[in-house]
């Protein structure tokens, strides 16, 4: 896929945007050149663009990096676009902690990595403002291990892609969202995992809490590959609306073609507990400590 000026930005009508207020992204991209580290990439460096936000993030900055030993690696995402791969050398221990601190225009970002056998990474991303596209991507070798963990505090459109491909025996991944969107805010989650051999784990979690007339989805795929037998995954996504004006869509889906696998998934769109709350002011809680306390204890089990 390639985005230009020239043709039409992605709409509801395009299956990955279906649940996407699709309007914010007329809003012009971000000129920001944020200080990615690494050395000089091309496209090719990367996998084909299969979605917007590929495709800007292409058109900006490119770098690469090779990773070895224990990495604590620091980002701050100013804004604008650009793609960043990271190869973790088998054996490595890479933990990346991506600020995003983005302007008011259109930003997009994509962070893609190898992980070789036996390696371990994890990302966190957190931060808000602006139009802000983010796509997080990992292959996962043997006995390896990708943990992606974005927290969405809010801008008018937040939309973040993660995709992992577990390809060797082994591997392992996980997921982590939590969203609080406020105002008439939205924050989006896509997620595609792959397991593409037997053997290997996955899990997602994906929390969001709505207020006022904040909008969030989920829209999350699972596929067992032929072969992926002996292969565990688990997606949940839950939901907790505090306003009548919010709305939340959820759509978790497994496809299977492997047998003797364990496959589950879920999602829930609910208030806060009446007697708990209940419980609470019982105990000398004004309302809104009460309510709050809730919501943390909601969104606790997704952060780190």
């Amino acid at each position: 896929m390639t985005v230009s000026k020239a043709e039409p930005l992605p709409t509801q009508t395009d299956e990955d945007w279906r649940y996407v207020d699709c309007r914010a992204l007329a809003a012009p991209a971000s000129g920001v050149l944020s200080p990615i580290p690494g050395e000089a990439a091309a496209a090719a460096d990367f996998p084909a663009a299969i979605d917007a936000t590929h495709a800007w993030a292409l058109a900006g900055t490119l770098r690469r990096m090779r990773l070895a030993g224990s990495v604590d690696l620091g980002i701050e995402d100013r804004g604008g676009a650009w793609a960043l791969r990271l190869d973790c050398a088998p054996g490595a221990q890479v933990r990346v902690r991506l600020s995003r601190l983005a302007s008011a225009d259109r930003n997009a970002s994509w962070l893609h990595a190898t992980v070789g056998q036996g390696a371990s990474l994890i990302v966190e991303d957190a931060g808000d403002g602006g139009v802000q596209l983010a796509a997080l991507s990992a292959t996962v070798a043997q006995d390896g291990s990708a943990t992606l963990r974005v927290t969405q505090h809010g801008g008018p459109l937040q939309r973040h892609r993660l995709e992992l491909s577990l390809d060797g025996t082994g591997a392992s991944g996980a997921m982590a969202v939590t969203a609080d969107p406020r105002a008439e805010h939205q924050a989006h989650v896509l997620t595609r995992v792959i397991h593409a051999v037997g053997g290997t784990t996955s899990r997602q979690l994906i929390k969001a809490v709505l207020r006022d007339r904040a909008r969030t989805s989920f829209d999350g795929l699972v596929t067992m590959l032929k072969g992926a037998d002996g292969s565990t995954a688990e997606q949940r996504n839950h939901n907790l609306v505090l306003s009548p004006l919010a709305r939340a869509d959820t759509r978790p889906q497994l496809d299977i073609r492997a047998d003797e696998v364990q496959a589950s998934h879920g999602a829930t769109i609910g208030a806060l507990d009446a007697e708990e709350l209940l419980y609470l002011r019982a105990r000398g809680l004004p309302d809104s400590n009460a309510r709050e306390l809730l919501t943390e204890a909601f969104l606790a089990e997704a952060l780190p």
